[in-house]
Parts: C-alpha cells; structure tokens; sequence
C-alpha cells in the first residue's frame, strides 16, 4: 500500500502491523479494514476501490505463520551479504553516494554529524523550531545571514544570498560549472567533475563541502547567541580555505599558497 497507494498509506493508523490485523473475515471473500484515521474523500475512496480490486484475488492461510520474509534468502532471513549482491547487480551503489561523500571524507566526526543531520532535514532552524512549538514567537523571524527571507535549512546552507556567494566563489576557484540544486540533500547527492589528479581532488572537495556547512552554521549560530556583528563572505571563505591546510593530505602546501593560489593543490 505504501508503494502503490501512498495518500491511502499515510492515512492509516496500521503502517507497521502484520497482514492479519488488517483482516476483520478471513473467509473468502475477505473483509479489510485498513484503520483510516479519518473519513476518506470521493478521490481516496476512489483508490480504495483500486487497492481492493488489487486485494480481490487474495488468500489467507490459517497454517502459516503471519510473519515478514526476506525473499532474497532460503530461509527468509534478512543478510547484509545478499542485500549487497542486490544492489550491486542492480547498479545502484549511486544511491549510497551521500552516505559516502558524508561518512568517508576526511573531517571531524562532529562535522560529519552536522552534515547527516542537514541532509535528513533535521538540523533545527527557525521553521522547524516554529512548526515544533506554535506558540513560541520567534523574533527576528527571519534569516539570519541575509535577513530578507525565512529561515530553512536549504535557504540557510544554500539559497540564502550570502551563503550562495561562498558556493560560487568555491566553484569558480576549482573551476566547476552547476546549476543551483534545489536543496541540501540534493547538493550532498551530487557527483561533480573537478579537474585535477588522483584522490587528492576528491577528498580536497569533500573537506571544502563539509567546510562550507560548518562555517555557514558557526556563523549563523554566533549572529544569533553571541551578538556577534558578522565576518564578511570573504572573511569566510578564507576559514574554508584553512581547512585544507589542516588536512594531511594537503600537508605539503603551506596555508599562504593555499589562500593565495587555491587550484594549485589541484595540479
């Protein structure tokens, strides 16, 4: 149902139950009931009707265990193994892309947090506060950075216009041409061509990406707490440089050549 009929599965109470309490008759033909929480309208009643012609041809065994099974193993056993084999004949390791370019880079762990929390929506901007809790009045209600829009997270790390001012100086620096994702998620998902040689370029790119985050989310947090006045987006983007100074694999580049000559690391 969550596949096929997903406005009918996010109005049931029953997600995660097993197939018998949806049963209320296992004599054939079976009654159903799908626990709505509300009174469907003529639209959804008109997917009901669909799902049970769908349900029409089922049967129910009162011999056999009600019970969730892993079809890619005998046993019906979930295995790490066999979902590995599945996604690799599949030729879908790109969907792991986020959690590759999140979890493998070269950054401190707090980093690496910050940025799965960003990328799963859950980093606690205004809007969210304000959804959480109506009656709190949030004041300035605005964005921080660039106080003429709402707080979000995708506007705050990337539409906001002092944040996209960074991305484009961090592009133009290693010599990348994008089109502005539509949000955070989409960013982190994102494979891009850097030109240079080797592992170097990769992990250069994750550290500055994670960088980018970091600082943006420093930045908005001291405006915010710490009544600081601001640094510029210049000021910022240098404590993005500095990051791949500190990285071991940069060890050979002192930090002047990196701020003066940003590509040479990549060559």
């Amino acid at each position: 149902m969550r596949e096929l009929f997903p406005r009918l599965f996010s109005l049931s109470r029953k997600k995660g139950n097993c197939i018998s309490d949806f049963v209320i008759n296992a004599s054939f033909p079976i009654n159903w009931d799908f626990g709505f929480r509300r009174n469907l309208t003529e639209a959804e009643i008109a997917e009901v009707v669909l799902l049970l012609d769908v349900l029409r041809e089922i049967r129910i065994s009162h011999t056999r265990a009600d019970k969730r099974i892993w079809e890619l193993e005998d046993h019906g056993l979930f295995s790490c193994k066999s979902f590995r084999s599945l996604i690799l004949s599949n030729s879908t390791r790109d969907d792991f892309s986020l959690f590759v370019s999140i979890w493998k880079a070269k950054t401190p762990s707090k980093v690496k947090f910050l940025l799965w929390l960003i990328a799963n929506g859950k980093v606690n901007t205004c809007d969210r506060i304000q959804r959480r809790n109506l009656i709190m009045c949030l004041s300035p209600y605005w964005c921080v950075l660039c106080k003429s829009c709402t707080e979000s997270i995708d506007h705050l790390f990337i539409h906001c216009s002092y944040s996209i001012s960074l991305w484009w100086k961090l592009l133009s620096e290693i010599g990348v041409i994008w089109v502005t994702p539509k949000g955070c998620f989409q960013l982190l998902s994102t494979k891009l061509t850097v030109s240079g040689k080797g592992k170097r370029v990769r992990t250069l790119w994750d550290c500055l990406v994670h960088a980018m985050f970091w600082n943006l989310w420093m930045e908005r947090n001291r405006r915010i707490f710490q009544e600081y006045a601001g640094a510029t987006s210049e000021e910022l983007w240098d404590r993005v440089k500095f990051w791949a100074s500190v990285t071991g694999h940069f060890k050979d580049y002192h930090y002047s050549i990196i701020l003066r000559d940003f590509s040479a690391v990549l060559r």
